[in-house]
């Protein structure tokens, strides 16, 4: 049976694992409390690409994308314009979004992410 390797962990969580050849993450959130939907989200994508290459891989090896938006009728739009920005065409990951509180009231979004190594 091939091990887990898990990285980034805090005595209640990891920040990412690896196990069967895919990575996956946390549910990743920003630390610019005081950022729009935008910045947030260019904020956790940019952590997100951190966690991907440390492991030696970038957002095309992204398999899937779970993103929760803590106001889904006021940020779609704009979290949408950041994240097509940053996915490499004929290379989008399989997502799905939902609205949905957060764990801190200033928190916008929290994407987790499962790729191939």
């Amino acid at each position: 049976m091939a091990d887990i390797k898990r990285s980034g962990g805090n005595g209640r969580r990891s920040l990412s694992a690896e196990y069967g050849g895919l990575l996956y993450t946390a549910g990743i959130t920003t630390t610019n409390l005081e950022g729009d939907i935008t910045e947030q989200t260019e904020d956790v994508l940019g952590v997100i690409d951190n966690i991907l290459a440390r492991h030696g891989i970038d957002k095309t090896r992204v398999i899937s994308a779970t993103i929760t938006l803590a106001d889904m009728e006021a940020d779609y739009a704009n979290f949408n314009g950041v994240w097509d920005l940053w996915v490499t065409d004929a290379y989008e990951p399989v997502r799905s979004v939902t609205g949905g509180a957060l764990a801190i009231p200033e928190y916008k979004v929290k994407i987790s992410v499962i790729a191939a190594l």
